[in-house]
């Protein structure tokens, strides 16, 4: 179970940060991402369970794939961000933090105008 996995590593990772911090502050914070980067590492067969999941419930329900693909694009942007952001909150900046999340939903905004016009498109198509 991949949610084990992801718990046993962060735990080791929060025991070797937790130690750096008494020793070496410095590498206390580098821990912490690297033990974040293989906890995503560990996930990448759940990803790609994800992604084919999405790409045959695309071809069952003949969506085109251009909107799928705009769909896992918003997801994967709004996980990045959310590490992004977690990781200058603990380099205690978060100011920084705020404006990586406020850059995210700039993004997925831009990703989604297409989506939306295409559905505002078909409702005043079915409308009419």
């Amino acid at each position: 179970m991949g949610i084990v996995r992801v718990i046993l590593i962060a735990f080791v990772g929060l025991i070797t940060v937790g130690v750096l911090r008494e020793v070496k502050p410095s590498l206390a914070a580098v821990a912490g991402i690297v033990t974040g980067i293989v906890i995503i590492y560990s996930l990448l067969d759940e990803f790609t369970l994800i992604i084919d999941s999405f790409k045959e419930l695309t071809s069952l329900a003949q969506i085109d794939n251009a909107l799928v693909k705009t769909i896992v694009k918003i997801i994967g942007i709004g996980y990045l961000t959310e590490f992004s952001a977690g990781i200058a909150e603990d380099y205690g900046s978060a100011s920084i933090a705020k404006k990586v999340e406020f850059g995210g939903k700039i993004c997925i905004a831009v990703l989604a105008l297409p989506v939306i016009t295409g559905l505002v498109n078909t409702i005043v198509s079915l409308v009419k």
